[in-house]
């Protein structure tokens, strides 16, 4: 088997999988969020859906870096771990749990538009049938709901503070780039979001097993008294 055939192959196998990814994560959405009615369900609820999401877009990011990587044709993974100084960064600050819940939030805002650019510059790069595209707007679109989840959870830790949003400085979007660039900019965006959300996702699950034994302390006592 030469060279080309090798990569076709491993386009198609590429494809397959995200073809498979993008239906899972379509039915898996709807479950999860409900854009119409924002923070009206009960605080457990809350986070157990915002621990799924995060938990969706951490394996779908983490899928997506792989099938971008193969799709760039003769393409170096080191590309993908340079310093981009524009291009947020994948931890997060703070000390207490609302100080990280908002650094989520923020870093949500931050990544979208770098997100939004990637998508563009794929568009110009991929043929229309390429499984990448489909699976880049959905995460760019996941970005929108996770921040709404985020939101909610940070309501809970602060229900007299609403969030307050990322300052609007113009984006760090980089200018005009040639192929190379592109490509390098789009890997290097997808991973450092792949390893945000990693991140995200242990923050939200800490936080969702400090709240419950919180609550399960609280019905200890409140049993105790009856």
């Amino acid at each position: 088997m030469n060279g080309h055939d090798r990569n076709m192959q491993a386009h198609r196998s590429h494809s397959t999988s995200m073809v498979f990814l993008l239906g899972v994560v379509l039915l898996t959405i709807i479950h999860l969020v409900n854009t119409t009615v924002p923070c009206t369900e009960n605080n457990s609820k809350i986070l157990q859906k915002g621990v799924k999401l995060a938990r969706l877009m951490n394996r779908t990011a983490a899928d997506i870096t792989k099938t971008y990587q193969a799709y760039q044709g003769d393409f170096v993974e080191q590309f993908c771990k340079m310093s981009m100084d524009n291009v947020p960064a994948s931890t997060l600050s703070g000390r207490t749990s609302s100080e990280r819940v908002l650094s989520i939030y923020t870093h949500l805002k931050e990544f979208l538009p770098h997100v939004k650019k990637v998508l563009e510059q794929q568009n110009d790069l991929q043929p229309p049938s390429s499984p990448l595209l489909p699976v880049l707007s959905q995460i760019k679109e996941q970005i929108n709901h996770l921040a709404q989840r985020v939101n909610c959870i940070f309501q809970i830790l602060q229900p007299n503070i609403l969030v307050p949003e990322p300052p609007a400085w113009p984006t760090r979007i980089p200018p005009a780039q040639n192929i190379f660039q592109q490509k390098v900019y789009g890997c290097v965006v997808l991973t450092r979001l792949s390893e945000f959300l990693s991140t995200t996702l242990e923050e939200l699950r800490s936080l969702k097993g400090s709240m419950g034994k919180k609550r399960t302390g609280k019905e200890l006592r409140s049993n105790s008294w009856n």
